[in-house]
């Protein structure tokens, strides 16, 4: 449901006409828009409220949908997606399929057992790290690619064999390759994604508004109420107030601290960055796997709890000459692949050239 999915699949088809430019031919395709359009928005609108307002109840479903059975007891309410997904394959006629949304490889094998010309190399992109839902890898299909080693031993511990798992980065867009992050200096530049409540939001820029040589920046993308509370709050009170951007690689790279939820395409965005992430808001499930993953590799906190935690938080990081923010950017630099998504890339391109 988050725009990460899509954000993946976009930057590999970017990423193959880059390689190929004179002989690929990429279709970038959501079939659950294809079928019913409204509906799908529907969904989104509730994933959304559900995920800033009753993150427990999304966790409910999270982990529902890890459990086997249920994805594949869905064959029936799934028809018509299934019927657009091969109507897509048939129009499309492609050497080789990459899904960076978990039920499509349910589909696709449904889809194989009843056609023989469906036959076609099929791989799933994991979009989330460390702690990720079963549905991304129990149903079999021709490899998983992901992000890292945890997140591989993840898959490994559940019995995926080893020539199944390829571990090639998470795909980024293009123009991580091509940025250089900002230098330990002052003013220290945060940039502050808002999740949770707008209440929430507008309360944590007022604390962050009280620091000293910290310029806060917000972006809301499509959260157009959150917008709206921030802008009648006069807030910022040292930055910018920004709503939807194309500009997110430019934006990571000039600020010194991410201060947001940790949506798997987000984390590895900032991995490529290398800017240190504060967590402030968690979405249970699937991100608690991300912010596990942050704390581990010592990239960044988990800084979610009242807004005056993560004023503390804040403070804490560049507390010193910025001692600690110093650290999490080392550890950064030694990890980051702003080129996954060519090698991703390449990764499919060699398997259509085997087909």
């Amino acid at each position: 449901m988050g725009e990460g999915h899509n954000t993946a699949a976009r930057n590999i088809r970017d990423a193959i006409l880059a390689e190929c430019p004179d002989t690929a031919e990429v279709l970038v395709a959501d079939p659950y828009t294809r079928t019913n359009p409204i509906v799908n928005r529907l969904m989104q609108s509730g994933y959304t409220m559900a995920i800033n307002r009753y993150p427990r109840a999304w966790k409910v479903v999270f982990e529902l949908l890890s459990r086997r059975g249920v994805v594949e007891g869905m064959g029936p309410m799934l028809a018509e997606l299934t019927a657009a997904v091969r109507s897509l394959v048939e129009e499309f006629q492609p050497h080789v399929i990459a899904s960076t949304y978990p039920v499509f490889s349910f589909l696709n094998a449904k889809l194989r057992r009843r056609n023989p010309s469906m036959q076609i190399p099929f791989f799933t992109v994991i979009t989330d790290s460390t702690q990720i839902n079963s549905a991304w890898y129990r149903c079999p299909c021709d490899g998983s690619i992901v992000a890292d080693e945890h997140t591989a031993n993840v898959l490994r511990a559940d019995g995926v064999p080893e020539d199944k798992i390829h571990v090639l980065g998470f795909p980024v867009g293009l123009k991580f390759e091509n940025l250089t992050p900002p230098p330990a200096s002052q003013p220290w530049k945060v940039l502050f994604f808002p999740g949770g409540t707008s209440a929430r939001a507008v309360a944590t820029l007022q604390f962050l508004a009280s620091l000293k040589n910290v310029s806060v920046d917000v972006v809301t993308g499509r959260r157009k109420a959150t917008h709206d509370a921030i802008a009648e709050a006069n807030l910022p009170k040292t930055g910018t107030l920004t709503g939807w951007t194309d500009q997110m690689p430019e934006l990571m790279a000039s600020h010194h601290l991410f201060v947001g939820k940790a949506g798997g395409a987000t984390v590895q965005e900032a991995i490529a960055a290398q800017i240190p992430f504060l967590v402030s808001h968690i979405v249970p499930g699937q991100e608690e796997g991300n912010i596990a993953f942050i704390e581990q590799m010592g990239i960044g906190a988990l800084a979610a709890g009242s807004p005056e935690y993560i004023l503390h938080r804040v403070q804490g990081a560049f507390a010193n000459g910025g001692n600690v923010w110093q650290a999490w950017r080392k550890n950064l630099a030694a990890m980051q692949k702003p080129s996954a998504s060519r090698a991703i890339a390449r990764f499919l391109l060699e398997r259509c050239s085997k087909g």
